[in-house]
């Protein structure tokens, strides 16, 4: 079995169009014979949005409350994307961290992954072409809903890759991964290798 994890961010799925144009891509890539783990980050500026939520609600956020709130971004990309891919007749299945068994520390807004269960992923496999993952999101040995911090999708793609020694591409608006966020510092550097 061919497998490959790609990645894409929140403007690569911020409206029906753009998802359309992702699952196409999927759907080229299933063409050519590989099976796609394809992780998922929040819809535009969804998570911008839930943070703002949470701190109109109340002052400081208890971050386990946080991560719940967090965690619902990527599951509305996951489960849309699922949905056009199975409508386009690519049996396609979405999961979140906890269906997945991405298991992390729980330092909530900012979990470490501890493990990724492995056999879920092969065994969904067996009937999907391709499993849709919501990225940025773990679970706690004692279930809990924890998010990886800013970047957690990317972080989510590249342990999944890791773990089963595949290729990873990362689908961003930007040329390449620099020094630090170039919305934040526009002098940041591009990096020749990682």
């Amino acid at each position: 079995m061919q497998l490959i994890v790609q990645k894409y961010g929140g403007t690569s799925l911020a409206d029906s169009e753009r998802l359309s144009d992702v699952a196409l891509r999927i759907c080229n890539k299933v063409e050519e014979g590989f099976k796609v783990l394809t992780v998922v980050s929040a819809r535009g500026e969804t998570t911008n949005r839930l943070m703002t939520l949470a701190k109109e609600t109340v002052k400081n956020p208890e971050p386990r409350e946080l991560d719940m709130l967090l965690a619902t971004g990527e599951q509305i990309s996951a489960s849309l994307l699922s949905m056009i891919l199975n409508d386009k007749g690519i049996k396609s299945k979405s999961l979140n961290a906890f269906q997945l068994g991405l298991l992390t520390t729980s330092d909530y807004n900012e979990a470490q992954i501890k493990a990724i269960n492995k056999e879920v992923i092969y065994k969904n496999l067996t009937v999907n072409d391709v499993l849709v993952i919501t990225g940025f999101q773990g679970v706690t040995e004692e279930g809990d809903l924890t998010t990886l911090g800013r970047g957690g999708s990317d972080t989510s793609a590249v342990a999944l890759a890791a773990s089963l020694n595949v290729k990873c591409e990362i689908y961003s608006n930007f040329a390449g991964i620099y020094t630090i966020d170039p919305k934040i510092y526009p002098n940041a550097k591009k990096l020749k290798y990682v």
